[in-house]
């Protein structure tokens, strides 16, 4: 279900979204990061993710969001934990409101991905090579808690 823009800006204004973010990686212990076009966070490197759907369990929005974002296939999911994320929107003196639930997503040696228009640049690093970036810290956390050694 497809929500009008101006309905969904009053909803954003009153309410938290529910959301997924997945932490992906590789057999080979990298992690897959997106450049965001969009608020929150723009042009910063994030987890790929976004809306659960109405009707839809927030598993099935971390795979649908795996698929439309990235163009992979999960080989195994966990869900690592549910997180309230309220993040300024600077331009627009606003703030937005998630409440989000993180998924490890493992997708085995079938790593060529695909990027939406949700995004302008996405790259696989390893843990210890993102943490040298400028990362909001929910990202930089969440990054370094992946056991790098067993991914899932």
């Amino acid at each position: 279900m497809i929500i009008e823009k101006d309905l969904y800006d009053q909803i954003l204004r009153v309410m938290p979204i529910p959301c997924v973010d997945l932490l992906i990686t590789d057999n080979s212990g990298r992690v897959l990061l997106v450049k965001r076009k969009n608020e929150p966070m723009k042009d910063q490197w994030w987890f790929p993710g976004g809306r659960v759907l109405f009707k839809e369990t927030r598993y099935l929005a971390a795979c649908r969001k795996l698929h439309e974002e990235c163009g992979l296939q999960a080989i195994s999911v966990k869900e690592m934990g549910t997180f309230d994320l309220i993040l300024p929107i600077p331009d627009e003196d606003e703030i937005s409101h998630g409440i989000t639930t993180l998924f490890l997503i493992n997708v085995g040696d079938n790593t060529a991905f695909t990027v939406d228009d949700q995004s302008y640049f996405a790259e696989w690093r390893k843990p210890e090579a993102w943490i040298t970036e400028d990362l909001h810290e929910f990202v930089r956390s969440n990054i370094t808690s992946v056991d790098k050694t067993n991914p899932l």
